[in-house]
């Protein structure tokens, strides 16, 4: 007798399993599934976007004169103020040129005051003259020049700076416009994502409620974000658009160019209260569109519908048509329904 009552018990088992399986009634399959209300949200929106982290500012340095590079100061990863030495070429030969220059200027000068006296006396030709005083306007340009070289022999930090990258070591000859550093912008950073043209197309800089920074090494703190500009125009590939937000660089953070982060942004919807549905509900239709399964409570039939969706954001799809309030759709499982499928809501 208990040896009957476990068979029986055993071909019971299959209609027992969990409710991810189909049941068969009356011939007829019968798919367990998740069912939802459609409801509209509020007409706030939350994107958010894997970004990294720019120097707003970020300039290659070079020498306008070339020479022996005799002092190169600086260090990767060192942060300098604004006037500090970058780099210096061997002042000899331009030092020299100063003083030569000096001294042409002198004689110039001296030949010019002689004869302007012998001019008074009228023993020379005003010509002379002339010629004089153009030779000493000459001499004086040439000591400009001269001068500008020799301070253009020292590069020096044009703002509060981090030393990105280094060129050149010391004791080499270096051309003109040859970079020696890379110096970045201290200051402020850019937080830079790529968005979606949707996105672009359906807001605008006044939409914009607030926009934040959150970093991994910073676990619940959030740096505000100031919105800078976007390219207009689309990356070839992804056919997204660069966006970029300034931020201040915090005092108690090193947060240097390079760095990941998430970006967020609370948006005011211009097309009103908006349908969001979790991203499991969506399932590609033959056409490579996209679609739901709108769930039938009369019959507990499922039909397909196709759906147009806008930009991605944190709490799912929004929905911009295809789409009623108080609709039913199946939000798990819905890969493998049909249509006329007959559905148990879990």
């Amino acid at each position: 007798m208990r040896i009957l009552i476990i068979l029986g018990s055993l071909t019971l088992l299959p209609s027992c399993e969990s409710g991810n399986s189909a049941m068969t009634v009356g011939g007829e399959i019968i798919r367990p599934a998740k069912i939802m209300s459609v409801e509209r949200a509020n007409n706030e929106i939350l994107h958010e976007f894997p970004a990294r982290v720019e120097a707003l500012q970020s300039v290659d340095l070079s020498f306008e004169v070339g020479g022996p590079l005799a002092h190169l100061p600086i260090r990767e990863g060192e942060t300098l103020i604004k006037g500090s030495l970058v780099a210096a070429l061997d002042p000899t030969d331009f030092e020299l040129a100063v003083r030569e220059s000096e001294v042409q200027l002198k004689l110039a000068a001296q030949d010019l005051d002689r004869k302007s006296r012998v001019l008074q006396q009228n023993g020379i030709a005003k010509s002379q003259v002339e010629d004089a005083r153009s030779l000493y306007e000459l001499q004086r340009i040439r000591l400009s020049k001269a001068i500008e070289r020799l301070q253009d022999s020292k590069i020096k930090a044009p703002f509060d700076a981090f030393v990105a990258r280094r060129f050149f070591d010391r004791h080499v000859n270096v051309k003109a416009g040859e970079p020696i550093a890379r110096l970045l912008d201290q200051a402020s950073l850019q937080v830079v994502f790529n968005a979606p043209g949707q996105l672009l197309a359906s807001t605008s800089p006044e939409s914009l409620i607030r926009a934040w920074a959150e970093f991994s090494f910073a676990p619940g703190e959030e740096f505000e974000l100031t919105y800078f500009e976007n390219r207009g125009e689309a990356a070839s590939l992804a056919q997204t658009y660069e966006v970029s937000f300034t931020m201040e660089n915090p005092s108690n953070w090193n947060i240097l160019p390079g760095m990941t982060a998430k970006a967020k942004l609370r948006l005011r919807s211009s097309a009103g209260n908006l349908i969001l549905i979790p991203a499991s509900a969506v399932v590609p239709t033959t056409n490579s569109a996209l679609s739901v399964w709108v769930y039938e409570p009369k019959t507990q039939l499922v039909s397909q519908r196709r759906i147009e969706t806008g930009a991605p954001q944190t709490g799912g799809v929004t929905v911009m048509s295809g789409l009623e309030h108080g609709e039913k759709i199946v939000v798990t499982g819905a890969s493998h329904l049909q249509t006329g499928m007959r559905i148990e809501p879990l």
